[in-house]
């Protein structure tokens, strides 16, 4: 497999943290898969995460939970 550039997985991850994270999530989504159904059933499913995220097959969603109305207080007293 070819070496993947950073610059190329920073055009589908936000930053490198991100695509860190996001890479651990599909390669555990990939090693529950039987290695057949797999896009490319000899790669390793880490390197197969990075490759499908670097090809924009990966799509997700950030979700930033709401904070509740204690923590939204307690930030407010804090900033006077």
């Amino acid at each position: 497999m070819k070496q993947l550039e950073k610059k190329n997985l920073l055009k589908y991850a936000q930053n490198e943290y991100l695509g860190a994270v996001l890479a651990a999530k599909v390669a555990r989504r990939l090693h529950d898969m039987p290695a057949e159904d797999r896009s490319d059933p000899e790669a390793k499913v880490t390197s197969l995460a990075l490759k499908l995220i670097n090809d924009g097959e990966v799509e997700y969603e950030i979700v930033v939970p709401e904070a509740t109305e204690e923590e939204a207080e307690e930030k407010k007293e804090k900033g006077k």
